[in-house]
């Protein structure tokens, strides 16, 4: 379906009231911290008075910025580019403007089933301690739609509307106290995607020449099924792998491996000793105090991406910059 025949559904639908619906449109996660990137699964229950849904639009509202739709079987996704309400820091790039409309058409979702549309974008920080509206409408045959465009008034019980905009919490990010050194290091980082949270996710300073480094972060599972890490990428380093720590005569030696598994319910530790994002090649040394922005690429999840904030040479958990150990090559002796 071309973007003219979808707005000229959209013109079709002003001629048709909107079908009283028995389930919302609604996102799978609807709570997350700001400065996090969220992967947005958004659920389409049903169709237009028994007919099937054959376009999808969701509309991005300000403070979520640096899109990106994933591709669906089946279907043609577009995106509407437009200017922000001002400028963001994405990772350091001054970012004006991006995607602010996601289409999804040329596909057919009949009324008996149901289906879920993806997405991924930033949650930038100036929508802490709010609640955001993603307006999304559904297009159908004969000139039909369902938009789920009403937004609560202040005071309003969004249950209280016939077609509520499907929202999104915002809260601020934890933050967490210096280890010793009297001030704050910022905020904790999180992210997520499905039913796995990603958790305070840090890297250790390189010192010297180093051009290898490592990140640690824990995988969360709130899900029924397993999931599994099996890569990850960084725009810091030329290459990135997966890596453990194996004994081997009283030393430790890494290797890489092909993936991390997160049960079920269960969570996934990377830490130092332990399970790590290896990142070979280094473009430049990993500075304490920065961060930097590292993808993770998971079995059924998909990609997120994550801050990871840099802490000192022998840093052992987020945001700690005061450690004693050293995350060094091949052939590391065990710190204690």
């Amino acid at each position: 379906m071309t973007s003219k025949t979808l707005f000229s559904l959209a013109l079709l639908g002003a001629a048709f009231s909107a079908t009283p619906a028995l389930a919302h449109a609604s996102l799978e996660t609807g709570q997350i911290a700001a400065g996090s990137t969220y992967k947005a699964v958004m659920r389409i229950p049903h169709g237009c008075k028994g007919l099937p849904t054959i376009a999808l639009t969701i509309d991005l509202p300000e403070g979520v910025i640096a899109a990106k739709p994933m591709p669906k079987p089946g279907w043609t996704v577009e995106t509407v580019r437009g200017a922000y309400g001002k400028t963001y820091d994405y990772y350091g790039t001054p970012m004006s403007e991006g995607v602010t409309q996601i289409r999804w058409s040329g596909g057919e979702l009949p009324d008996d089933f149901y289906d879920e549309f993806v997405f991924r974008a930033r949650i930038t920080g100036d929508l802490a301690d709010t609640t955001v509206a993603f307006p999304t409408t559904q297009f159908c045959p004969e000139g039909q739609q369902v938009a789920w465009t009403e937004i609560a008034a202040p005071g309003q019980n969004p249950h209280d509307l016939a077609h509520p905009a499907p929202t999104l919490t915002v809260v601020a990010a934890a933050e967490k106290a210096g280890h010793g050194h009297g001030h704050n290091h910022g905020a904790m980082q999180m992210a997520q995607a499905g039913d796995l949270t990603i958790d305070s996710p840090f890297a250790r300073a390189t010192a010297g020449p180093a051009r290898n480094g490592a990140a640690f972060l824990t995988v969360k599972n709130a899900g029924v099924e397993a999931d599994r890490l099996v890569g990850a990428k960084a725009p810091v380093a030329d290459r990135v792998e997966l890596h453990t720590h194996l004994h081997e005569n009283g030393v430790m030696k890494m290797r890489q491996i092909e993936a991390v598994e997160v049960p079920a319910g269960g969570e996934a530790a990377l830490q130092p000793g332990g399970d790590h994002v290896m990142m070979m090649g280094l473009k430049a040394p990993l500075k304490e105090g920065e961060s930097f922005p590292l993808t993770l690429i998971f079995e059924k999840a998909g990609e997120v991406t994550v801050d990871v904030m840099i802490g000192g040479v022998g840093a052992m958990e987020g945001q700690d910059h005061g450690g004693h150990g050293n995350h060094g090559g091949h052939g590391m002796k065990k710190s204690n």
